[in-house]
């Protein structure tokens, strides 16, 4: 009686350690699919210009800066 005991509880604990390996491995896999989704949900980032905020076309392109006496 012992040592059937002893078999199915061996056998149960590698039952057991499989069930937990699958379902972690599981687990993971969701998390990166719902990592994924998020992602999809992400608003995008304004246009490097935007057209209501550009300087008036007499706004200078060039400029220098001229520092005399400078202690």
């Amino acid at each position: 009686f012992v040592g059937l005991s002893l078999s199915y509880g061996l056998s149960l604990n590698s039952a057991l350690f499989w069930a937990i390996f699958v379902s972690c491995f599981v687990e993971n896999r969701m998390v990166s699919v719902e990592r994924i989704k998020q992602f999809t949900n992400i608003p995008s980032e304004a246009p490097w210009a935007i057209e209501h905020c550009l300087p008036s076309p007499d706004w200078p392109t060039h400029g220098n800066v001229n520092i005399h006496s400078l202690e």
